[in-house]
């Protein structure tokens, strides 16, 4: 009885360990979304793994992979591939974008659940700017995405506020609402499919005759 106890008491042990091992992994697997403005709209992916994120562009037109960039979070690398021309260059990150004005930040009390995933509201505002960014944020342990975004740098409005929004280390925004102050909206981005699943490490890799662009 002693020794039955003792295993069961084991059992659980190890089931509670992994539990917890699982629940304390980041993000991997794939998010889809779009861009949407006034004249276009754009299609992504990211495909997250660890400390690395690929990320394709996919032609509003074509609808096809026009343009993917390859980014390594822990040496800080990026690389672009030009699939149409079967080569790939080093991709340095830009300075800092400016932020004039200032960004007020404001946690709603609205909740929408979006791909599964409980969003809560933030809004930021930029007065001075004409700026006004609603952001749907889920906790899901995507702590790529901003460290993601610091590296790129990007100048759009989307990423820059993000940014001055506290407490984001795990966050990643499944709906982002631009407007201007009177509440016209001008880009929107929503995630489309989130799938999480185990990536093949070879798709972080340069592709096979690819050759190294050089100025």
């Amino acid at each position: 009885m002693k020794k039955s106890l003792l295993k069961i008491a084991s059992v659980l042990t190890i089931m509670v360990a992994t539990a917890f091992s699982a629940a304390a992994q980041n993000f991997e697997g794939v998010i889809e979304f779009k861009k949407q403005t006034a004249t276009d709209t754009t299609n992504y992916v990211y495909y997250v793994k660890g400390n690395q994120v690929k990320i394709d562009e996919i032609g509003s037109k074509s609808h096809k992979v026009e343009g993917t960039s390859l980014i390594n979070l822990d040496t800080k690398t990026m690389l672009y591939f030009n699939h149409e021309r079967k080569l790939y260059m080093d991709n340095p990150t830009p300075s800092a974008p400016t932020i004039n004005g200032t960004c007020v930040v404001k946690k709603g009390q609205n909740v929408k659940n979006l791909q599964g995933y409980k969003c809560v509201e933030y809004t930021v505002t930029n007065q001075q700017e004409g700026v006004i960014i609603t952001y749907w944020l889920a906790d899901g342990k995507f702590s790529f995405f901003e460290k993601m975004l610091r590296q790129l740098n990007r100048k759009e409005k989307s990423s820059v506020y993000f940014l001055q929004i506290q407490d984001i280390k795990n966050m990643f925004p499944m709906l982002s609402v631009q407007t201007d102050l009177t509440g016209k909206e001008t880009t929107k981005l929503e995630v489309t499919k989130i799938t999480k699943k185990e990536l093949d490490p070879a798709m972080f890799e340069i592709p096979k005759g690819y050759n190294k662009f050089e100025k």
